[in-house]
C-alpha cells in the first residue's frame, strides 16, 4: 500500500495571484502588482507577471538572499525552466527599477542568489499580503473551520466590506496625492480624477474633497470643493489652506499667514500650507525662514518639482552656485520641460553671468518648455546677450524689448526688473516696477497675463519673491526701494511682525529709521 505524504503547505507568497496582492512601497517607488506596474519619481514602468513576482519575492524577502531555487520555488512554482529565465528576470527588474528611478538596487551575491540592496528595512513598512489562508487549508481543515465561518459571517461581513470600501477610497486618494505631488503638465487634472473616484465611492471623506480643492484650477470650484470638506471635518488641512490662499490679498498679511500657521499646528505635513508660506516669506526678505519651509516641504513631498526648484534657487540666494547647479541640473532631468524647474535653470545660469550656459538652454528646444511663446524668446535672447556682453548697444536693444515685454505679463515684467538690475540699469527696472505693483507710469500691465499663454503669465509671478535675490542687490540698494516697500505694505508687516529681512538682502531698507 501506498504511502501518501501530505505536501507541505506553502507561503502565501507563492500562492497568492499578483491580482490578488496589494500595492506597497518600496523605497522611493510603489509597487502596484495587479497592475504590473512600479511606479517611480521618473513615472510608471510595466513589467511582465512573472518579473513582477521576481521582484516581489525579493521585497519580501526584505534584504536576506534569495538563491535560484528559491526564486524558482516562489515565482515559477517549481517548474522546472530554462538555466536563463532566472537570469533574464532579474536583468528586466533592473531595468524597471533603473527606468523608474526607485531607489534601491538588484544585488547579485556571488554564487548564492540575489537580494534588494540600498533600502532602509528598519523604515520600510511590511507588504500587507491578502488573507489567503482559505486557499492554503487542506481538506479537513476547511471542513472543521468551515461551520465557524459561517457562524460568524453575518456578524462580521459588514465590518469586512466597511474595510475593504475605506481601503479603496484611501488608494484612490493616494493615487492622486502622488500624481499631484510629482508636478508637471497636467498633474493637477488627473490627480482631480482620482479624488472625484474617491468622492464618488464615499462622500463623505473630507480628506479626498480637501485634496480636490488643491488641485481645481477653477477658484470657484475649488472653494466649493473645500467648503464641502470643512462640513465635513473643520479641521481639514488642505481645504482650509486653499480658502486661506484665496483670501490672500482680502484679509492682512498678518490674519493670512496666522491661518496658515494655524493650519500646520494641526496638520504639520501639509505641504500645501508650507509651499504657500515659503514663497510668502521669500516675498517678505525673509529668506532663512524660507529655506526652513522649503525644506519641511520636500521632506513631505521629495519629488515635487516646485519645491526642488525652490531649493535650487535657495541655494543661489545662500552664495551656494555649486550646490544650486546639482539641485538644477538633476531637477531637470528629472523634470525635463517643467516650466518651474527649466525657469530656475535659466535664472541660476543668467544671473551668474554664465550667458553661454543660459542661451544654450533656451536654443534647446528639446528642453524648453510647451508654453514659453515668442515674446518670452525674445526677452530672454535679448537680456542674456546684453548680460554675455555689456555692450552699450546690446544693453540698449535689451531694455527696449524686455520693457516693451514687461506689459504682457508679470513674469515678463519680473524678468525685466531682474535683468535691469543686474545689468546696472536701474532706473529702467523702477520703471517696470511702478507699472508691476502700483499700475501707474509707463509699463502698466496691460492684460495681467490673461492674453498671454505663457509660462509667466500665472499671477504668482507678480509677487516680490525676485525682489530678494542676488540679480536685485543694485534695485534693493536704491533709496526708492524702501519707498516701493512702504507702499506695497512689506514696512508695515515687518513693524508689526517685529521680523525684518534677512541683513544680506536688505540693501536701502533701514529697519532703525523704519520703527
Amino acid at each position: 500500500m501506498r504511502q501518501e505524504h501530505p505536501e507541505p503547505e506553502r507561503t502565501a507568497h507563492t500562492t497568492v495571484s499578483l491580482a490578488k496582492r496589494p500595492d506597497f512601497a518600496l523605497a522611493s517607488a510603489v509597487v502596484r502588482p495587479s497592475l504590473r506596474l512600479v511606479e517611480g519619481p521618473a513615472g510608471k514602468v510595466k513589467g511582465e507577471p512573472r518579473v513582477i513576482q521576481v521582484l516581489i519575492a525579493l521585497a519580501d524577502a526584505r534584504g536576506q538572499v534569495l538563491s535560484r531555487e528559491d526564486l524558482l520555488q516562489q515565482c515559477w512554482g517549481g517548474r522546472i525552466v530554462g538555466v536563463d529565465a532566472v537570469n533574464r528576470a532579474v536583468a528586466e527588474v533592473r531595468r524597471i527599477v533603473d527606468a523608474a528611478e526607485a531607489g534601491f538596487q538588484v544585488e547579485t551575491v556571488p554564487r548564492v542568489g540575489y537580494r534588494l540592496s540600498g533600502i532602509d528595512w528598519n523604515n520600510q513598512p511590511e507588504p500587507s499580503a491578502p488573507d489567503v489562508r482559505m486557499s492554503l487549508l487542506g481538506r479537513r481543515r476547511l471542513v472543521v473551520g468551515a461551520a465557524a465561518v459561517i457562524a460568524t459571517a453575518g456578524a462580521g461581513l459588514a465590518a469586512f466590506l466597511g474595510r475593504q470600501g475605506r481601503s479603496e477610497v484611501d488608494e484612490l486618494i493616494e493615487r492622486g496625492r502622488l500624481v499631484q505631488a510629482s508636478g508637471g503638465p497636467g498633474n493637477d487634472q488627473k490627480a482631480a480624477i482620482w479624488f472625484r473616484q474617491a468622492i464618488g465611492r464615499d462622500p463623505r471623506r473630507a480628506d479626498a474633497w480637501g485634496w480636490l480643492a488643491v488641485v481645481l484650477a477653477e477658484p470657484g470650484r475649488a472653494r466649493e470643493a473645500a467648503h464641502r470638506a470643512l462640513a465635513l471635518d473643520p479641521k481639514e488641512p488642505n481645504a482650509r489652506t486653499l480658502l486661506a490662499f484665496q483670501r490672500r490679498d482680502l484679509d492682512a498679511w498678518t490674519q493670512w499667514e496666522d491661518a496658515l500657521l494655524g493650519v500646520l499646528a494641526d496638520a504639520p505635513d501639509c505641504a500645501a500650507a508650507l509651499s504657500h508660506l515659503t514663497l510668502f516669506y521669500q516675498g517678505m526678505g525673509r529668506c532663512s525662514d524660507s529655506w526652513l519651509t522649503n525644506e519641511r516641504a520636500i521632506s513631505i513631498e521629495p519629488f515635487n518639482p516646485g519645491h526642488q526648484s525652490r531649493r535650487a534657487l535657495k541655494h543661489w540666494i545662500f552664495g551656494r552656485v555649486g550646490d544650486a547647479d546639482k539641485v538644477a541640473d538633476h531637477a531637470l532631468q528629472l523634470w525635463p520641460r517643467d516650466s518651474i524647474v527649466w525657469n530656475a535653470r535659466m535664472l541660476t545660469y543668467a544671473f551668474t553671468n554664465r550667458a553661454s550656459a543660459a542661451i544654450a538652454l533656451l536654443d534647446d528646444v528639446g528642453s524648453r518648455p510647451a508654453n514659453l511663446t515668442p515674446p518670452s524668446i525674445a526677452s530672454w535672447r535679448a537680456a542674456l546677450q546684453a548680460i554675455g556682453t555689456g555692450s552699450p548697444l546690446d544693453v540698449r536693444r535689451a531694455v527696449e524689448t524686455c520693457t516693451a515685454a514687461a506689459s504682457l505679463a508679470p513674469g515678463l515684467a519680473a524678468n525685466a526688473i531682474m535683468t535691469f538690475s543686474h545689468i546696472g540699469e536701474v532706473d529702467a527696472a523702477f520703471r517696470v516696477a511702478e507699472g508691476l505693483f502700483e499700475g501707474r507710469g509707463t509699463v502698466v500691465q496691460r492684460q495681467r497675463g490673461s492674453g498671454l499663454k505663457d509660462l509667466y503669465s500665472g499671477s504668482t509671478w507678480g509677487r516680490t519673491q525676485f525682489l530678494f535675490i542676488p540679480a536685485t542687490a543694485a534695485f534693493r540698494a536704491d533709496g526708492r526701494f524702501s519707498e516701493l516697500c512702504q507702499k506695497l505694505g512689506h514696512v508695515a508687516y515687518w513693524r508689526r511682525r517685529k521680523i525684518w529681512p534677512d541683513d544680506f538682502v536688505r540693501g536701502a531698507i533701514d529697519p532703525a529709521q523704519l520703527t
